[in-house]
């Protein structure tokens, strides 16, 4: 452990352990060793630390320093890991952005941290409220391209990562650099030095810091999928073929459609040596098995922590394959975590007894910003620790210790869910359809199985303060203020909430959604075929008809960026992301096609 340092502007001493000091040991010893690269464009550990030192300095110049805080709002690719780096290096910490989100969310999420600064593109250039600051080689030339002094210490703000509210309010997560300088510790003892890893998971997520991290704390190559790529498997399995990917990081889903890609192509992924799943419940499919059986030597690795922590627990899953539990363990806890499973008076349950999956130790964060209250209810004190001030968290997973020592997920203890890796309260959702004038009550649930999908979508019951509001209405109005992956798949209007004896909402008593097939209506000009024949592709299927919905076909948002992105090139129309989830029939997204098209004449 390093020696306290006195290297703070205001003069004070603290020990000098942050997530920088691993990427910082490789630009001395692989200074021309590439550390980035996406899209063709890469840059060395010198050529990164550089354009991060002149873009710290930029920082500084807005006001960036320690405990301050700067958004991120930054298309995917090499400009994004310096900005990351950046923010870092100016002392503050990062609070990120994804550029397709609703203006008013992140405008929402900047003000509520009290940001100095954003640091935007081309592709997100929205007049967000604070300053703004680019990143690119032009922008930052005239700055030094050493680091300015001052660096964040192990108690200082790292990120603030925002998640789904149950009040309706997004909660801004607050961690510091200690919690994540332990997991690099023993991520770098875990896991080959030197990697080619993938980067896949979006910056709003906790696991992008640590794919980042990992990477350039080891000396490995990061390759940045874009966004486009990312949203299709099958580019993705490019992406790893072509750069020859042995490391990678990714949601249960993701790691499931890559293994069934794998069947049909298994040298797409032959390169593959560490797989890291995380960000939901595993399950061990035929395909995640045959995929491993093909890759001798490769190992799964399953990592649970909520965003409110560091990863907490792992499990490592070696061949053979075929004798990996279908639902296994989430595994032991990793150093410094102390994992608890608490009985409903917060006391230990015994072995094989389902409790509350509590965290202590050091991974745990500071808490939620500007939330106190809320903080006080997740955050409590640690009786069972030895020392003293000692905080533990509150997941609200539900799990036992085995009897051979590991821990078992047993899923959700409250309406928090999982969407597609995304974790969603619905009583945000519910909170914002409340808001318009045309509802009078919603409620917002997870659904399994509809039209025969085995992957869980929201569902939206409205009761209408007036004439029922059209699914367009409702979807058009939800994609202004919430992300995509946050508007329910489809909409049920009732003329009352069914409500329990207390009173509350009776969960068990809303009807399921029922789907009436459309008559199938052929395509009927030019740009119906053309969106239709994109679908078809996308979903595999033989033909769409005009008034199919695309995500009662099949489709997820992992597939909405490739098909937009397949639209621009074949009509040669820029569509927004937003425009298939507000309509999407393939009449509906035609009409909107035509309106794009019309603009541009």
């Amino acid at each position: 452990m390093p020696e306290p340092i006195d290297d703070r502007e205001d003069g004070r001493a603290v020990t000098q352990r942050n997530v920088l000091e691993g990427f910082d040991e490789w630009v001395a010893k692989a200074p021309d060793d590439i550390a980035v690269v996406s899209a063709g464009v890469a840059l060395t550990y010198r050529e990164l630390d550089q354009r991060a030192n002149r873009a710290a300095w930029a920082l500084r110049e807005r006001g960036a320093g320690r405990s301050s805080v700067v958004g991120i709002c930054v298309s995917r690719g090499v400009d994004l890991a310096v900005a990351v780096l950046a923010v870092l290096k100016s002392g503050a910490g990062y609070l990120p952005l994804e550029p397709g989100f609703p203006l008013v969310r992140r405008r929402e999420v900047l003000n509520d941290a009290g940001a100095v600064a954003v640091i935007t593109d081309a592709g997100a250039g929205d007049d967000l409220g604070v300053p703004a600051v680019r990143v690119s080689a032009d922008e930052v030339a005239r700055f030094p391209s050493y680091a300015p002094p001052g660096r964040a210490g192990t108690d200082d703000l790292l990120y603030v990562i925002y998640t789904s509210g149950s009040t309706g309010r997004p909660k801004g997560i607050a961690m510091q650099h200690g919690p994540q300088v332990t997991l690099l510790d023993w991520s770098r003892e875990q896991y080959a030095q030197r990697p080619v890893a993938l980067h896949y998971f979006p910056v709003t997520a906790d696991v992008a810091m640590m794919e980042l991290l990992s990477a350039l704390w080891t000396g490995g190559r990061l390759v940045l999928t874009t966004e486009a790529q990312r949203h299709d498997i099958a580019e993705v399995a490019s992406v790893i073929r072509e750069h020859g990917v042995s490391k990678a990081h990714l949601p249960v889903v993701a790691l499931k459609r890559l293994a069934k890609h794998a069947d049909a192509h298994p040298d797409d992924v032959a390169s593959l040596r560490e797989v890291i799943s995380t960000g939901d419940r595993l399950a061990i499919t035929p395909e995640i098995r045959r995929m491993f059986a093909r890759l001798p030597g490769a190992r799964l690795d399953d990592q649970y922590g909520p965003a409110e922590t560091d990863v907490v627990t792992a499990a490592t899953f070696t061949a053979p394959s075929e004798q990996w539990l279908d639902s296994p363990p989430i595994g032991r806890p990793t150093p410094g975590a102390r994992v608890y499973v608490l009985d409903a008076h917060l006391q230990p349950a015994p072995a094989n007894a389902i409790g509350e999956i509590v965290v202590g130790g050091p991974p745990v964060a500071w808490g939620y910003v500007g939330r106190g209250a809320v903080t006080a209810a997740a955050f409590l004190p640690d009786p069972f620790a030895a020392e003293p001030g000692a905080r533990m968290y509150r997941t609200g997973d539900l799990g036992r210790w085995r009897a051979d020592g590991e821990l078992e997920f047993l899923g959700r203890a409250d309406f928090q869910v999982k969407i597609r890796g995304y974790r969603i309260e619905p009583g945000e959702v519910e909170a914002v359809l409340t808001l318009d004038d045309e509802v009078d009550s919603a409620a917002v649930v997870a659904v399994s199985d509809v039209d025969g999908s085995a992957d869980a979508v929201l569902v939206g019951y409205v009761v209408p303060s007036g004439q029922p509001p059209s699914v367009e209405r409702l979807r058009d109005y939800l994609a202004d203020r919430l992300p995509a992956y946050m508007i329910p798949d489809s909409f049920v209007v009732l003329d009352t909430l069914p409500l329990n004896g207390n009173g509350k909402l009776d969960r068990k008593r809303l009807p399921a959604p029922t789907v009436a097939e459309p008559a199938f209506v052929a395509p009927r000009d030019e740009v119906e075929a053309t969106i239709a024949a994109v679908w078809g592709e996308a979903l595999g299927l033989a033909e769409v008809g005009v008034r199919h919905n695309f995500f009662r076909l099949g489709g997820h948002s992992l597939l909405v960026t490739r098909v937009i992105f397949q639209l621009r090139g074949r009509l040669g129309v820029d569509l927004p992301l937003l425009s298939l989830f507000q309509r999407p029939t393939v009449e509906g997204l035609a009409g909107t096609a035509r309106e794009h098209l019309a603009k541009q004449v």
